[in-house]
């Protein structure tokens, strides 16, 4: 049975002004699948359920279905099954003949019920994540996954592939024997950055510590003590490589930060990876501690052998910018320096620099602040944290070689320091992490710094009660709409 009846207002009616509901019988009428991958089908001993039975027995439906061109309900489930319990034969329908199921395929059929059931009713918490589930387009997420993870392959069809041919055999020598000495002066030396927390480091370092420690390199006669000779930096490096390969020395005790590598790691299973994720929901938050800070503060470091050092235990724990340069640096590492400061909103920059005490190293400093105004136009306040020539007398530090005559810059440090250089690596870590935040912390409030710090912790405490909830909450709704 059809006939005309005329429709009060709804969101069905709206979305096709002008036309008029009509009657249709109950079994002419057809639920749509895809609707219960969205929206939970309603429990029949649920109160709000319940309610909306009585309402249907006691005035009818006041808001009609609405159907496609083939009899599928695009919005109006609820209110369908609610009929059929309380025994209504006849339902009022908007057709919307425009629109044909059977011509629409799975995801285009989850979309137009999720348009046309938009704000028609309170729905669940498990039914609006379904909701946000079911909207998502799988090619465009894959799209972007695939663009986070910059993973674009190039198939090539055919592909003849050499596989490379070893010769000879590799040469390692027991570095416990002749070399007994020296390696136990180096156990000594890892031994004590370990107690220290100073580990992973590097080659260069452990050989300013051996220059100290009056070692043989070799039980042969052909042996001397470690740094009167040229080359002594070679036999430390073979020494540290076969004391590596024999199982000596933890390959994680050494670090060559000018070689680094990326891997990419699987995330594992899907669950795993939601629960992982859940678990580190809001860990990474960082309170604005440096707010209430009058300068903005920027580390420099020329080498990477020092840089994994200072970030830790200067750049961390201050929680000021740090950039390895690896020599002068380059125009991109000024540019985002000088973005950071305008960014900050502070009147004032301060850039301590850390560096050799040779031409080069007491030149960087003084060019970084002259490109910064003259590329950026931004005035900067710079400092040498180390080396310096106080700290090299204070602390004895050992020279590293004779200044490089090639340099430009080499007469004038002659004049003024003689003709040693010094590296970075020759000062002990303790004093190198002291010399660079005695630094940094005279360009900081540093009691407003600890007041912020406090704040920071308070934040983390309220965030970790937010993923907690969100946790609970996420659990039990995710269970529920599987």
């Amino acid at each position: 049975m059809i006939a005309d009846i005329a429709s009060g207002p709804s969101a069905a009616s709206e979305s096709l002004p002008g036309r008029r509901a009509i009657l249709r019988e109950v079994d002419t009428v057809y639920e749509t699948p895809e609707n219960w991958t969205i929206y939970r089908r309603p429990d029949l001993k649920d109160p709000a359920f319940l309610e909306l039975c009585d309402s249907i027995r006691k005035s009818g439906i006041n808001t009609p279905l609405e159907i496609s061109g083939d009899d599928y309900i695009i919005s109006g489930h609820r209110r369908f099954i609610a009929a059929e319990c309380c025994g209504i034969n006849t339902i009022p329908c908007l057709i919307d003949p425009t629109v044909v199921m059977g011509n629409l395929d799975e995801r285009e059929r989850v979309a137009l019920l999720i348009e046309r059931n938009r704000g028609t009713r309170i729905k669940s918490d498990s039914e609006l994540y379904l909701e946000a589930a079911a909207a998502v387009d799988p090619d465009e997420a894959v799209r972007q996954a695939q663009e986070r993870k910059v993973q674009v392959l190039d198939y090539i069809k055919t592909c003849k592939l050499s596989e490379v041919q070893v010769a000879g055999s590799i040469s390692r020598t027991d570095p416990s024997g002749e070399r007994a000495e020296m390696l136990r002066a180096v156990l000594d030396i890892l031994g004590e950055l370990r107690a220290a927390d100073f580990l992973p480091t590097s080659g260069r370092s452990i050989h300013y510590k051996l220059l100290a420690k009056n070692v043989r390199t070799s039980a042969r006669k052909n042996g001397y003590i470690y740094g009167t000779r040229p080359g002594s930096a070679s036999l430390l490096s073979k020494l540290l490589t076969d004391a590596r390969s024999a199982g000596l020395i933890s390959h994680s005790d050494l670090d060559d930060g000018t070689r680094p590598s990326v891997r990419f790691a699987p995330s594992g299973t899907v669950g795993s990876y939601v629960s992982q994720s859940l678990s580190q929901l809001f860990c990474n938050y960082f309170g604005d501690i440096h707010a209430d800070q009058p300068n903005h503060v920027e580390l420099l470091v020329e080498k990477n052998t020092v840089f994994p050092l200072i970030k830790r235990h200067v750049a961390y724990p201050l929680r000021v910018p740090i950039t390895s340069l690896r020599g002068y640096g380059s125009f991109p590492a000024a540019r985002d320096v000088a973005e950071r400061f305008k960014g900050s909103g502070k009147e004032n920059l301060v850039v301590v620099y850390v560096s050799d005490l040779d031409p080069e190293g007491l030149d960087m400093p003084a060019s970084w602040k002259k490109y910064l105004h003259h590329d950026f136009g931004v005035t900067a306040k710079v400092f040498r944290a180390a080396v310096t020539p106080e700290q090299v007398a204070r602390y004895k530090l050992p020279a590293d070689a004779d200044v490089k005559l090639s340099s430009s810059r080499a007469s004038k440090f002659i004049r003024e320091y003689g003709d040693q250089c010094w590296e970075l690596d020759s000062m002990p870590e303790r004093l190198l992490i002291d010399e660079v935040t005695r630094t940094a912390q005279a360009a900081l409030d540093v009691d407003a710094l600890n007041r912020a710090l406090v704040r920071e912790k308070e934040d983390d405490v309220q965030l970790a009660r937010y993923r907690a909830a969100v946790s609970r909450f996420f659990n039990e709704k995710f269970r529920e709409a599987l």
